[in-house]
């Protein structure tokens, strides 16, 4: 059993591995997670062109 009061220890080697695939992780490339922001700006945009489009038919 893990006594969870003692801090946890790396070997040098595990440390630099965890360190390795961080650095990998944050430089990877997320198409998806690019699309999902791309679609969300022109959602924005869509919406607030409509906000400007029935304003303007409001006051006419």
């Amino acid at each position: 059993m893990v006594n969870e009061r003692e801090p946890l220890r790396l070997t040098d080697e595990l440390e630099r591995q965890l360190m390795r695939q961080a650095i990998e992780e944050q430089f990877r490339p997320r198409p998806l997670r690019a699309l999902g922001k791309i679609i969300a700006k022109l959602a924005r945009s869509l919406r607030a062109s409509g906000a400007r489009h029935s304003g303007e038919a409001a006051r006419a």
